[in-house]
């Protein structure tokens, strides 16, 4: 009995040698989807660790502040703790801020690093809505509108808040239904009434003599005309 056991036994590790001669234990393709999955996994560690890296240093800045009151509190005193120097443009209101390209050739990234497909150049002056913001390891990146339809990430150090003494502005944005007259005040009959966020083409301004700005102006359909500053935006 115990030598048709060592047989049975001889005979199965027999079998599994040579199967494992003919399975091969691994192939080229397990070996590229094993890299493009690895290269996968970096590519959305990579963000996240930008952030964590951000919060990192939040973290540090708020723990040095704790400790500069907590010291000033146990010697008796008081410490004036300066705030950090906001981020331009500031935007934590919420509300849009508009910066103008300080370059030659800005470039508008479609993420917030220059390694990220390049979606417009711009030239000096040029005037950009910003509506986020993200500050990266390696700086502070903004969120602008590139077009009605395109949005993109552009370098802080690219763009400022200060409007060029030369700067021509291109475009009016109607921030609410607005009538195009055909004079610079309410007097003047309305030639064409545009919605709210109708992009109109740029053509001139005039302060009357009540002292409001109006802007000389061309809709889509060609019409030409005024519309009231305050009513609109200048871009």
């Amino acid at each position: 009995m115990k030598k048709k056991f060592i047989s049975a036994i001889a005979t199965i590790l027999g079998l599994s040698l040579i199967v494992s001669m003919f399975i091969p234990t691994s192939t080229k393709a397990d070996s590229n989807l094993l890299l493009a999955s690895v290269e996968w996994v970096q590519a959305q560690l990579n963000p996240l660790q930008t952030k964590v890296n951000t919060l990192e240093k939040q973290l540090a800045d708020q723990e040095a502040m704790i400790k500069q009151l907590q010291k000033a509190v146990a010697e008796g005193g008081n410490v004036v703790v300066t705030p950090p120097t906001p981020t331009v443009p500031d935007i934590s209101t919420g509300t849009t801020s508009v910066v103008y390209t300080t370059g030659s050739s800005v470039k508008v990234h479609s993420g917030a690093s220059s390694d990220y497909k390049v979606l417009a150049t711009f030239g000096a002056d040029k005037a950009l809505t910003v509506v986020d913001q993200f500050k990266a390891s390696t700086g502070v990146w903004y969120r602008v509108e590139v077009s009605a339809t395109v949005k993109g990430w552009v370098f802080s150090g690219d763009i400022t808040t200060t409007k060029p003494t030369s700067y021509i502005p291109t475009n009016v944005i109607a921030k609410q239904a607005v009538n195009v007259r055909k004079g610079a005040t309410t007097n003047y009959q309305s030639l064409e009434l545009v919605a709210k966020g109708s992009t109109l083409k740029y053509l001139g301004s005039f302060k009357n003599a009540s002292g409001e700005t109006w802007y000389n102006v061309q809709t889509a359909k060609g019409t030409k005309g005024w519309v009231l500053s305050t009513l609109t935006e200048v871009k």
